[in-house]
């Protein structure tokens, strides 16, 4: 099914293919005019590609021209708690690496466990904890999967144009649906974690072991149950930042794609 999804991008787009894959978190779009759409196609037009049924993940797979550089945006993240298999979370990354693309960008919204992190914080992943699969630390583990140069190049290009380095941390994967408890946001934090969500993982690994460099970054939504005055967490409020926080996380994907020429 990677090969016919393959052929079939690459006979609807005559010889266009991505340098670099974007996955957006919940809420998030990608915009400006320095991104031309070349081509939008239906995930269900996509040969075995699973189809997102939550909301904030939109279905279509979009080819952009950023400023000469090919880039195509993957909507239609799925997750293991609307009955995926792993295998089918990281399809559209085996369809990326089928179509000779180089690096992957991923973002993500996530629950923020690191003190002081307020909603809108945007936060370069350098680190996981995987319990998406059901162990305490999965098998088989390939050692940090996040690009160093890359993201070193992302920090030095954002302080040499005014600003300070983005904020660091270590992301947590969860399976979900619910929400993590204030018992579990204890036990990450005591294990190393900065962030919580529900995504990220399985795709940045995968991108890793298929030889595509990866960086990601999480748009902090919430504070982490437990950690804020809220009594209750919920997806509205997850959307919400989202769509506020859209141009600070634009800003990280440009920066991103800045490193990239």
């Amino acid at each position: 099914m990677i090969e016919s999804a393959r052929d079939f991008l690459l006979d609807r787009w005559r010889g266009w293919k991505p340098s670099v894959g974007i996955v957006l978190g919940s809420g998030i779009q990608l915009s400006g005019d320095d991104f031309q759409e070349v081509d939008r196609v239906s995930c269900a037009e996509i040969p075995g590609l699973p189809v997102p049924s939550v909301e904030g993940h939109g279905g279509e797979w979009t080819a952009f021209d950023h400023s000469g550089l090919p880039v195509l945006l993957l909507g239609g993240r799925v997750h293991l708690y609307e009955g995926h298999s792993l295998e089918a979370l990281t399809t559209g990354i085996e369809i990326l690496a089928s179509l000779g693309c180089q690096k992957v960008l991923l973002t993500n919204a996530a629950g923020g466990i690191r003190p002081g992190w307020q909603p809108g914080e945007v936060v370069m992943i350098h680190g996981h904890l995987d319990f998406q699969v059901g162990g305490l630390i999965t098998p088989g583990g390939s050692g940090d999967v996040f690009d160093p140069i890359w993201q070193q190049q992302i920090q030095e290009y954002r302080r040499a144009n005014g600003f300070d380095g983005f904020q660091e941390g270590v992301y947590a994967g969860l399976p979900g649906p619910t929400y993590e408890t204030p018992a579990e946001v204890r036990m990450l934090r005591k294990l190393g974690a900065d962030l919580v969500g529900m995504s990220t993982v399985q795709e940045a690994r995968k991108a890793k072991s298929l030889g595509m460099d990866v960086v990601a970054f999480s748009l902090v939504t919430n504070a982490a149950a437990g950690t804020g005055e809220e009594t209750e967490l919920n997806h509205d409020e997850v959307l919400q930042t989202g769509r506020e926080s859209r141009d600070r996380v634009l800003h990280a994907v440009r920066t991103a794609l800045a490193c990239c020429r």
